[in-house]
């Protein structure tokens, strides 16, 4: 196997386990911001909102093929739906590690910020799986963000973690080396 293909396949492997450990922890972390909303925005959040989009969005799935899915199984697959998104997620922070110049913490955020302005703003209420976003408090949009800026941390934190343990000193995201008489330079492969 070519190393690009070793190190786009660790990526991925590395990302997925990632996504879905931080999309549990997100989880925890939503719902601990929730209990502490005020009320009133809580209360107008559930008048606007359809349902949870994930599963609104695996019913959109099921139409499509022609499968009945009756409230347990629209749960289960609303659950399937939120972690596979989770999980496809995930690689991007490696992705972003090895083909930019930005650190662990700026990479965290990118992929945390844009899942949240790209799923939760843009693409959810565009495909109708949640209200329009002017129906919802900005409040409502806040958390979202924050929580979204928590799967980014988690996701970076355990991706981290991960390629460390594997010793992927030959995958391992791009770091700047210090070349003697060179200062920092980019490395042109990927060194120990």
């Amino acid at each position: 196997m070519r190393d690009s293909s070793r190190t786009l396949a660790a990526d991925i492997v590395i990302g997925v386990v990632a996504g879905l450990v931080a999309t549990k922890v997100t989880d925890w972390a939503q719902t601990a911001l929730y209990s502490v909303t005020p009320a009133p925005v809580g209360e107008k959040e559930e008048r606007v909102r359809p349902g949870p989009p994930a599963e609104i969005a695996a019913q959109d799935m099921a139409n499509r093929l022609g499968v009945r899915l009756d409230e347990k199984a629209r749960a289960r697959a609303g659950n399937a739906v939120h972690y596979a998104l989770g999980a496809l997620w995930g690689p991007i922070y490696g992705r972003l590690r090895r083909n930019t110049r930005i650190g662990a913490s700026g990479a965290a955020f990118v992929s945390g910020a844009t899942m949240s302005l790209m799923i939760d703003e843009g693409l959810t209420p565009a495909l109708g799986y949640s209200a329009p976003n002017r129906d919802y408090p900005v409040l409502t949009h806040v958390r979202g963000f924050a929580g979204h800026l928590v799967f980014g941390a988690v996701n970076a934190a355990v991706a981290e973690a991960l390629y460390r343990l594997v010793d992927a000193r030959d995958r391992r995201p791009v770091q700047r080396l210090w070349i003697e008489g060179d200062g920092f330079n980019r490395a042109r492969g990927l060194r120990r």
